[in-house]
């Protein structure tokens, strides 16, 4: 079998800074199907972009996890709220735009592929590794807003890709590090998890496999390697015809077995993304397909399912979105409009504030001089409120700001021991007390300040829109797309 059609199922990694630029360009020559991009400043992005395709003999797709804007990953790009806040707004509008802009400075770097939208559904809050990546708990509001999202990627040309099937909320272990398990049958699935993939299985240009077990279907292989899920259910029994993804095969959840990329194309995969050496896995393919098991006619179906994409782009790779794009006053303007929409109250109780009043400001774990949420406390300041370090038990009321949110690879996701029972204290040595999420709405479990208000990002847009919404100038206008279980204040 001719060694370049297998060298195009592979999608090798690239990482700014620590990655070798020679090494992918002889991968590009090689003829892998694509990058996915990490990090790297907005010019070396574009710039190695360029290298890379111009090297190449068969049009690549460079992608990235853009699931927050393209400022996610490259320096230089903007930065958008994330999934649950534009979730806690229910604007398929907001999610459309999101899409639109992400679209338009992904082609400026020269990226084709976006990595998102997140359809995982925030069920659990002790999962490490979905949380605010997801629009919610509800599956027809992940659907709803994916789909809008996704429309607005598509219509400024670039593609999307729906993760991480088949659902990945119903779990408390984080693939980057170990093997999840999820154990749900069928049907269980069928009433939550599956129906915003069932939804957009023929909106989406491409599903992203989850590596995650789930015994009741398939008892040896996570879902990314297993034929039962990716063949039987979601090409048989979704109906779903077009490309499907891997996961990173680096990711520890899979990466101890060393067949795991032949393993994921016999299952259905047509595209295997970031192994740890793909050379190694372009050898395993040849090696494969010279005993028999990997198939011509397989290599052609899945090449034709990439090909499939590059025609859906070929209209905007002759017409490139400018550089001066890149975090234009349009799209920086675009956080500040959808901030008072987004922001949520997670109480019925209400903390305000008004000029002349003095609140303390505490961050748990965090030093004054480290404080994250500087936009909020300058906010306030401006709208005349004094703020101070908080101290308990004198009679001062408090703000505390919290920062938690999902980082691959941490295994945690929520505060610490130490910092959950600092912010407890200062809670109980209050006169009054707001808890401002800036990131994971879950902090606010167990917890019994006055009020509890949710940003579900840190973005200064929403910074400053919290503090408008505690001077009462400005009105939280969106839902809690999550259950929180906060306590009553004594």
């Amino acid at each position: 079998m001719n060694s370049r059609r297998l060298a195009r199922l592979i999608y090798p990694g690239f990482r700014f800074g620590s990655s070798d630029p020679g090494l992918a360009l002889k991968l590009a020559e090689l003829g892998v199907g694509g990058f996915c991009f990490y990090g790297g400043e907005a010019g070396e992005v574009r710039a190695l972009s360029r290298r890379l395709k111009a090297a190449s003999e068969t049009p690549l797709l460079i992608a990235s996890d853009y699931e927050n804007g393209a400022g996610q990953r490259a320096r230089g790009a903007t930065d958008l709220p994330s999934n649950m806040a534009i979730g806690a707004s229910g604007s398929e509008a907001l999610a459309r735009r999101k899409g639109e802009i992400t679209a338009l400075e992904a082609r400026a770097l020269g990226v084709d592929w976006v990595f998102a939208p997140v359809l995982d559904l925030a069920t659990r809050p002790d999962n490490p590794i979905v949380n605010v990546r997801a629009y919610g708990a509800e599956p027809g509001l992940a659907a709803r807003l994916g789909e809008a999202f996704i429309s607005g990627l598509n219509s400024q040309g670039a593609l999307a890709c729906v993760k991480h099937f088949p659902g990945h909320g119903d779990t408390s272990a984080d693939s980057h590090l170990e093997l999840p398990s999820v154990a749900k049958n069928l049907f269980a699935l069928e009433e939550l998890e599956l129906r915003p993939f069932r939804a957009l299985a023929r909106r989406a240009d491409a599903v992203m496999a989850a590596h995650l077990l789930l015994p009741e279907l398939d008892a040896v292989n996570p879902a990314s390697l297993s034929k039962e899920i990716l063949t039987g259910l979601l090409r048989r029994r979704l109906g779903y015809a077009g490309l499907i993804v891997t996961d990173a095969l680096e990711m520890k959840a899979v990466s101890a077995d060393p067949a795991a990329g032949v393993k994921a194309f016999l299952a259905g995969a047509d595209a295997l993304l970031v192994p740890d050496d793909p050379f190694a896995l372009h050898a395993e393919l040849s090696l494969a397909a010279n005993d028999g098991l990997v198939t011509a006619a397989a290599v052609d179906l899945a090449l034709a399912r990439q090909d499939a994409l590059v025609r859906k782009l070929a209209p905007f790779r002759s017409d490139p979105a400018a550089e001066d794009i890149l975090r234009c006053p349009e799209h920086l303007a675009f956080n500040a409009g959808a901030a008072p929409a987004c922001l949520a109250w997670a109480s019925p109780g209400r903390f305000s504030l008004k000029s002349g009043d003095t609140v303390g400001y505490f961050e748990p774990g965090t030093a004054r001089e480290d404080w994250k949420g500087e936009a909020f406390v300058a906010e306030l300041s401006r709208l005349g409120v004094r703020v101070e370090p908080y101290q308990p038990g004198c009679g001062m009321r408090l703000a505390a700001g919290c920062f938690s949110r999902p980082r691959a690879g941490s295994g945690s996701i929520n505060l610490s021991d130490g910092e959950w029972a600092a912010l407890e204290a200062a809670i109980a040595g209050a006169a009054d007390s707001a808890l401002l999420a800036f990131g994971s709405p879950f902090v606010l479990n167990g917890l019994a300040p006055s009020a509890g208000l949710c940003a579900f990002c840190a973005l200064e847009d929403f910074q400053r829109a919290a503090a408008g919404v505690l001077a009462g100038q400005v009105k939280a206008g969106g839902f809690m797309p999550v259950k929180v279980s906060m306590r009553s204040k004594k």
